[in-house]
């Protein structure tokens, strides 16, 4: 599947929304519904784990985004963003701490994000909260 085909493009390609410059669409890969159940199957991280909570509420594109490169200061690394079982993508850190609120949609997503090696969980929630958990 390439990106335009993927069913949550035109939030990157649609001028309604947002267009991402093409360099940054090239490093968002669409995953097929078997690799997305594959980073699915990652699994919950402990559930004793006190999460790190961000409400945006009222915050603004550059606050959100500090506070994501704080958490994760590796730009580079590679990352699983999920919206179900079936629908997910694979890009790096930076693309998505400097796009966040262009994958983030409130009152439609609740998404999971986490590394490639499923060592962190990065959750946001559709009223407007991002959970992280180490």
């Amino acid at each position: 599947m390439t990106i335009k085909e993927f069913p949550l493009a035109w939030r990157w390609t649609q001028p309604s929304h947002r267009v991402l410059p093409p360099d940054v669409l090239a490093r968002i890969r669409p995953l097929n519904s078997a690799e997305a159940a594959k980073a699915n199957a990652i699994g919950p991280l402990p559930q004793d784990k006190t999460p790190e909570t961000l409400t945006i509420n009222n915050r603004s594109n550059s606050e959100v985004r500090n506070w994501l490169r704080r958490i994760q200061p590796h730009p580079e690394i590679m990352i699983f963003i999920s919206w179900s079982e079936d629908l997910g993508v694979e890009t790096n850190w930076k693309i998505f701490s400097e796009y966040w609120a262009d994958f983030c949609y409130p009152s439609s997503d609740d998404i999971t994000v986490m590394p490639t090696t499923g060592r962190w969980r990065l959750m946001y929630y559709h009223w407007d909260q991002f959970d992280y958990v180490k």
